[in-house]
């Protein structure tokens, strides 16, 4: 690749947007280029895994408070106390759904799969005395063999969040420590999922691909798009 091409990529990436790749690769615009591939390369191996554990997450707290409240539309139940930022949330999520759907077809699963992570996460919070509303009836019940309190674990489930909009924003990840990332990500998924976890352990690409970087970077291994 020529120069004059690594600068026309560069260019269409945006000046703002690549200079802390160059940062990073000491102003060297090709390595600068080879990270950026990379860098989406390992966003990509991060979203199965990231999905695995957003669906079995919220299909876990749906079915124990659906469980706990009696009725598949739970947080319609008069004995639910959404925060403002929650009962919003599922506002939005509601109107979206029936400007797509049609009011009368909209259906509990579908409300499911609208919500937010950030909502799911969220009611592991403190909320509005959601220890007592949600984490002790219902959701501790969702993380198997987690024996620890309810703050610690929505720490890590945060963190996981945040780390999943980096991506869903196609912002950088390269400058993170994506092992200890990838770690926390499998410890959750198998306090949720063990079989979904055991699968990522046995197939998962994210350690090859992490273990690329520097390989790519010497331009001795070839970028993947």
């Amino acid at each position: 690749m020529t120069e004059e091409e690594v600068k026309r990529i560069a260019d269409a990436i945006s000046a703002e947007r690549f200079q802390p790749y160059l940062d990073e690769c000491g102003g060297d615009p090709l390595v600068a280029l080879r990270l950026y591939c990379w860098d989406g390369e390992a966003s990509r191996a991060f979203l199965s895994a990231l999905r695995d554990f957003e669906v079995s997450m919220r299909n876990a707290f749906h079915s124990r408070l659906a469980g706990r409240y009696g009725r598949s539309d739970w947080w319609d139940s008069p004995r639910v106390r959404l925060t403002t930022k929650g009962f919003q949330q599922v506002r939005s999520a509601r109107l979206t759904l029936q400007q797509e759907l049609g009011a009368a077809n909209v259906t509990p699963d579908d409300m499911v799969a609208k919500l937010t992570l950030g909502f799911w996460v969220g009611l592991t919070g403190r909320g509005q005395n959601y220890e007592m509303q949600f984490w002790n009836p219902a959701l501790r019940h969702a993380f198997h063999g987690y024996r620890g309190r309810r703050g610690a674990l929505q720490q890590q489930l945060d963190h996981v969040r945040r780390f999943r909009n980096r991506i869903g924003h196609h912002e950088r990840i390269c400058h993170r420590h994506l092992e200890k990332d990838y770690e926390t990500l499998l410890r959750l998924l198998d306090y949720v999922s063990p079989e979904k976890a055991s699968l990522h352990r046995q197939f998962s690409q994210i350690p090859d691909v992490l273990a690329r970087k520097p390989l790519v970077l010497a331009g001795t291994e070839p970028i993947r798009l």
